[in-house]
């Protein structure tokens, strides 16, 4: 599942409540023809690599080690190695990804990861450096982070956007 992750940690310093929707952050990739992808949901990425892990286990087992017998060993192993990056995955995405949530003064802050696909019939290889944007919906404004991948050095420029 090819994916582009982002830290994000939000801090909340007013007196009121404040909804985190992380199912409306999107990413835009600014070479690739405005593409712009919507953040995965922490539970569908568990379900899908869950679905992965049963396929992949399928096709070894049934398909791979009867075809070939004598790679038995070889073909298990490397399964065996494969189960274990998809596990760590699964547990990486059930505990570090940010959630759907409300911040008042007594929950003010909340951190987590949030996954992008990069995975589009308008994205192909990528170039260096490639640009994005990510923007966060919050309350009745979107916020914008114009980042680019690898790295600039210097100092960070943010840009307004008319409404």
């Amino acid at each position: 599942m090819p994916m582009l992750g982002v830290l994000l940690t939000i801090h909340d310093k007013g007196s009121g409540q404040l909804e985190v929707q992380q199912n409306r952050f999107t990413l835009e990739f600014v070479k690739h023809f405005q593409v712009v992808q919507s953040s995965f949901d922490p539970d569908g990425m568990l379900q899908h690599l869950q679905a992965n892990i049963t396929d992949l286990t399928d096709e070894v087992e049934r398909h791979q080690v009867a075809k070939h017998p004598d790679q038995k060993e070889r073909k298990e192993a490397e399964l065996q190695a494969r189960l274990k990056d998809y596990t760590e995955m699964m547990d990486f995405v059930s505990t570090h990804a940010l959630r759907p949530g409300m911040l008042d003064p007594s929950n003010s802050s909340v951190s987590g990861w949030v996954f992008f696909s990069t995975r589009n019939k308008w994205i192909g290889p990528w170039r260096r450096p490639e640009q994005f944007i990510l923007r966060l919906p919050v309350e009745n404004v979107i916020v914008e982070f114009p980042f680019e991948l690898p790295p600039k050095q210097g100092k960070i420029e943010l840009r307004r956007r008319e409404p």
